[in-house]
């Protein structure tokens, strides 16, 4: 015998947050808090190689060039 379990929240589906309001609040400001996550990016091999070395040749990290592409993106989207 299967019991059902009965929520008090909508079910959460594909593409949905519980906390969303969290995310998309003061969008405009950096977090206070300083804590960073890790995003993971598939290049294929050649491009990153490429990419590795063009951020060497200018005395920068893959890191910082895809955070300032980020910064630009959301400053166009949001």
């Amino acid at each position: 015998m299967a019991l059902e379990k009965k929520h008090s929240s909508p079910t959460m589906t594909f593409g949905t947050h519980r906390d969303i309001g969290k995310i998309v609040q003061s969008q405009a400001a950096p977090p206070a808090s300083g804590k960073q996550k890790r995003v993971n990016v598939n290049f294929d091999e050649d491009k990153h190689a490429r990419f590795k070395a063009a951020c060497a040749k200018r005395g920068t990290s893959i890191t910082d060039v895809l955070s300032s592409l980020v910064d630009d993106w959301l400053k166009d989207n949001e």
